[in-house]
């Protein structure tokens, strides 16, 4: 089934959907426990002439996807499969299997390039906590983007060092535990 949603583009709604997508898959991901892993699949990264959001299962039977509907589906994943999702290579995988994560908290992000004068430049990556520490994935790099495929502490270090990420949240699960108090912040006195 195609649906098709006609928006403004604005980073805080795009980032809302993609995450609401992202949710999809870690359910779709759940009902299915065959369904294999992104990265164990013959799943390509392929720019789209048509902005399409395709869920896992939609991607799976497409082979390629760009990169909000591969970041989707890695974030979710990692919500569904927890340590199982990564890799030996990936940061946080140590930490996750030792504490035995079935599910990972994990958000799509946007990284954002604007030059003076023109549009915004937008790529979709994924970011994942692991007992308090953030990590990012770029499933886009890791599945064929570039002219190198990077692993993922590879993908990591890159967005660290060279991006500057739009629209996340300091905990990636606060949306689901709207009842825990928050500290109001200490204003500062002049």
């Amino acid at each position: 089934m195609n649906i098709t949603v006609a928006l403004t583009f604005n980073e805080r709604d795009a980032v809302s959907l993609l995450n609401w997508l992202a949710r999809c898959n870690a359910r779709l991901l759940r009902e299915r426990p065959t369904l294999p892993l992104l990265y164990s699949t013959s799943v390509v990264y392929g720019r789209e002439e048509v902005e399409t959001w395709s869920d896992f299962i939609q991607l799976l039977a497409q082979g390629w996807e760009d990169c909000d509907a591969l970041a989707a589906a890695r974030a979710g994943e990692l919500m569904a499969r927890g340590w199982k999702a990564l890799s030996p290579r990936d940061p946080g995988y140590a930490e996750a299997k030792t504490a035995g994560l079935t599910s990972i908290p994990a958000e799509v992000a946007l990284t954002t390039a604007i030059r003076k004068g023109e549009h915004g430049l937008y790529h979709c990556i994924v970011r994942y906590v692991v007992n308090g520490k953030a990590w990012f994935d770029d499933p886009s790099a890791r599945l064929g983007m570039l002219d190198e495929r990077l692993d993922g502490r590879q993908c990591h270090e890159r967005i660290v060092s060279r991006v500057r990420l739009a629209g996340l949240r300091r905990d990636p699960e606060a949306h689901r535990h709207p009842h825990r108090s928050r500290r109001p912040r200490r204003r500062e006195s002049a």
